[in-house]
């Protein structure tokens, strides 16, 4: 009979650790995206996007389970995009990526947009693309809410 109850509690502190995992993940994914939900409207599909002065704007929250989204700042016709992931508690995390011709290159950069990783190729890449970028970067800022 005690074997029952122990596995009974068991059971349940399982239970009551999977949903507190749940309510604390909705809670701080709600908490944190909801002002980059509410910058961007929701279109027909369900998905949070819009175009403005040329630029489109996309917020794509949080998997299930997962802390990770970003926002997103593109200008389709100069083959830009810049990617931020917002972090909880600050540092947000900035990649652009830049369509030349034919080749597609991928940069993370810090807010600065500086390379994390120095490279003397997308160093060059990124300096020929930079008031590209820096207008990019001012746009986000005016339109989701970042530090």
């Amino acid at each position: 009979m005690n074997r029952k109850k122990k596995g009974w509690r068991i059971a349940l502190g399982l239970v009551a650790g999977f949903l507190l995992l749940n309510l604390v993940w909705y809670g701080v994914t709600t908490v944190q995206y909801k002002p980059f939900l509410a910058a961007v409207p929701e279109h027909v599909t369900g998905v949070h996007a819009m175009t403005k002065d040329g630029l489109s704007y996309n917020v794509k929250t949080p998997d299930y389970l997962s802390y990770v989204g970003n926002l997103a700042v593109s200008d389709d016709e100069a083959g830009i995009w810049l990617i931020i992931w917002p972090t909880l508690f600050g540092d947000d995390e900035y990649g652009v990526r830049i369509q030349e011709k034919q080749t597609g290159y991928e940069l993370m950069v810090n807010d600065q947009l500086k390379l994390l990783e120095p490279d003397v190729e997308l160093q060059a890449i990124l300096d020929r693309n930079k008031p590209k970028i820096t207008r990019l970067v001012e746009q986000a800022k005016t339109v989701f809410p970042l530090d």
